[in-house]
């Protein structure tokens, strides 16, 4: 996945809208760069809280119970936050996981931005670290089916000449190694994000059950959005 700020795709998946009913996701975070900013994540609870009420005009009717879901502070709360600094952290955490998982059993979606960020700079042992990162990604399935919840990598990605063409492989460094190529294939569902021009697409490039796809989006005060191609421009930094 290429780079893109952390908090706008977390932050959107704690929530989940049904036309008869509101229904929170509890999440785990695991923050490689320190990207999530509780900030942004309050903004955009604030927007689904708008876009709640605006598709359910009678949800402020119900009962105070349901009411107070309506509140940035209920969105955030089904977050849990854990910030890496180094890969031996990193190990650690995802060998915690299944401890965790077991005592907070309403966790639907483990979330790690991004995966390789810490071995593109700590580790010098290439096989070493092929072999690491392919037992990460085995422990990480294993937990996926054992707890029936969805595991969502990002990383960012680097173009890759081979046999006369370019690919997209995940971003470790300049050195021959195969660690990105093995782990985009252990994923079930792969999605990229780029720029084409200024606007903004997602691209499915891997998926068991839908076509290959692209579609445009929008990052807005309310998150990540449908957009058109007059609200998706590349912003314009001063």
């Amino acid at each position: 996945m290429s780079s893109i700020s952390f908090t706008q795709v977390v932050s959107q998946g704690s929530v989940k809208l049904n036309w008869e009913s509101l229904i929170l996701i509890t999440f785990t975070t695991i923050d490689t760069e320190g990207s999530f900013i509780v900030e942004r994540a309050y903004q955009i609870a604030e927007g689904c809280i708008i876009d709640i009420l605006e598709h359910f005009p009678h949800s402020h009717e119900k009962t105070s119970s349901d009411q107070g879901k309506l509140q940035p502070e209920h969105f955030l709360a089904g977050i849990y936050y854990f910030r890496i600094c180094s890969y031996t952290e990193q190990i650690a955490v995802i060998n915690y996981l299944e401890k965790f998982l077991g005592e907070h059993n309403d966790v639907r979606i483990v979330i790690i931005d991004s995966v390789t960020f810490h071995f593109r700079q700590d580790f010098d042992d290439l096989a070493l670290r092929t072999r690491v990162l392919s037992g990460l990604s085995l422990k990480l399935m294993k937990l996926s089916k054992a707890y029936n919840l969805a595991v969502v990598l990002l990383n960012q990605v680097t173009t890759k000449f081979t046999e006369g063409s370019f690919q997209l492989t995940l971003a470790l460094d300049k050195r021959p190694c195969n660690a990105g190529d093995s782990w985009s294939h252990s994923c079930t569902n792969r999605l990229i994000l780029y720029w084409n021009g200024n606007e903004r697409y997602a691209y499915l490039d891997k998926s068991p059950s839908l076509p290959v796809a692209s579609s445009p989006y929008a990052v807005t005060g309310k998150g990540v959005r449908d957009t058109t191609s007059s609200n998706c421009k590349r912003a314009r930094v001063v």
